[in-house]
């Protein structure tokens, strides 16, 4: 009976040791799945071939969407050449989103666009807007449309 019980001891010992840690947290890590959702834009206004008016305000809106997580988005305007570099007015700004954002809806007027730019009326026509949106994993977006600008 003593012999029974001095190897008793030490088995129970073990199985009380490893039912312990059986019982506790985990040490497998979680499964993390990559972002790789790129968000999209919805484009309302301006629509194509939309008249702006020198030395008015342009009206953006737009709503944002993203399966995780907004981070920015960027508007860029340039005049309509296709590849050429002109010394044309440019417009580029970018916006953060407030973190924890999965939808952004965008409605503003803070885009405003000049009478002149380097002492001369700013060039009349076609310009290129575009918008690029990004989530916080780094997955971009972009659309574009052709604005006209007019007197």
């Amino acid at each position: 009976m003593k012999i029974v019980l001095k190897w008793m001891m030490p088995v129970l010992l073990v199985l009380f040791i490893i039912s312990c840690k059986k019982g506790g947290t985990t040490d497998v890590p979680p499964v993390v799945v990559p972002d790789t959702t790129k968000p999209t834009i919805s484009l309302v206004d301006p629509t194509a071939s939309k008249i702006i008016t020198l030395g008015t305000a342009m009206h953006l809106q737009m709503d944002l969407n993203d399966n995780v997580e907004l981070k920015s988005y960027k508007v860029a305007i340039t005049k309509s050449l296709k590849g050429v570099t002109t010394s044309d007015w440019a417009y580029s700004n970018t916006w953060t989103i407030p973190a924890g954002k999965k939808s952004l809806a965008v409605n503003h007027n803070e885009i405003l666009v000049p009478l002149t730019y380097t002492g001369n009326q700013v060039t009349l026509g076609n310009y290129d807007l575009l918008i690029t949106c990004t989530d916080l994993a780094g997955n971009e977006a972009t659309t574009s449309v052709v604005v006209v600008f007019s007197k």
